[in-house]
């Protein structure tokens, strides 16, 4: 854990305008480094179309799966093509590890409107990528196999702005620290995981640092975007009602689906990387 933190703080100045205070701000910058391996599980573009032809009514050859190109797309990057995560993926990990911490248990709510991991992408800097296969248990009870990137002995570095008046600078230090064993990505421990997990290492204080970070995590993370095919087709209302109704759909690639259960998994590694 980071043995000082570094605390900006905004003096709290009045607008003229409307005469109402501004609050003041504080913000902690710290390197986080991997205790465990972190595993990613993009929703790709190519799952959304999917998803989106059946939905529409239109029907379309289910393709092959491709390993490396599955792989590939479950890599979470930046418009830069950088290996990233959301920012929000902090913050929840944050929110949950506050039921460890008596001073947090009734702050929950205060800490998800005030509490903010700056930038719009957290980059991730590692020193191996592997490919993994898992075989997973969907819900439904109906097994089936994972491809997805693993990163290992990965490190971030984020910023974390809060009202001082609310909180202080030790508080949301720990609160950090003990995030990190909720763990982020897929697999992590708060999904009966071990993956994910990290440790503050180093609290920066350096202001030349700091606005590095704040530049680099100013990136935004690559989005799907509409597929021209679907810009004007309809979407099948009683299709939508259908995959809503399901506890599981034929696409689901969402976390809780593609989480192996600890009892069902036989993990195997397939050489190579995910750039």
């Amino acid at each position: 854990m980071a043995t000082k933190t570094t605390k900006t703080v905004e003096t709290s100045t009045t607008s003229s305008a409307t005469g109402i205070a501004r609050p003041s701000m504080a913000c902690i910058a710290v390197e986080l480094t991997g205790t465990s391996p972190l595993i990613q599980n993009n929703f790709s573009q190519k799952a959304i179309e999917e998803m989106l032809s059946k939905q529409m009514g239109i029907t379309r050859q289910r393709e092959k799966k491709k390993p490396s190109e599955v792989i590939e797309n479950a890599v979470i990057r930046n418009v830069n093509g950088e290996v990233a995560m959301p920012p929000t993926a902090f913050k929840a990990a944050m929110l949950t590890a506050t039921s460890a911490i008596k001073t947090f248990d009734k702050k929950k709510t205060l800490l998800k409107t005030n509490l903010f991991v700056v930038g719009n992408s957290i980059k991730i800097r590692y020193e191996k990528a592997t490919s993994r296969m898992d075989m997973v248990r969907l819900p439904s009870g109906v097994p089936d196999v994972r491809f997805r990137p693993q990163f290992e002995n990965w490190s971030a570095r984020i910023l974390v702005q809060y009202p001082d008046t609310l909180f202080d600078s030790t508080s949301i230090a720990d609160l950090v620290e003990r995030s990190g064993r909720v763990g982020i990505g897929e697999w992590r421990p708060e999904k009966n995981g071990t993956y994910g997990t990290y440790t503050v290492t180093r609290a920066i204080s350096s202001r030349e640092e700091i606005n590095e970070v704040m530049r680099e995590n100013s990136v935004l993370l690559q989005t799907p975007t509409i597929p021209e095919w679907a810009l004007n087709a309809e979407i099948d209302l009683g299709l939508l009602a259908k995959f809503a109704g399901e506890n599981v759909s034929p696409l689901d690639t969402s976390e809780e689906a593609a989480a192996p259960e600890e009892a069902d998994v036989s993990p195997s590694f397939v050489n190579g990387a995910a750039n």
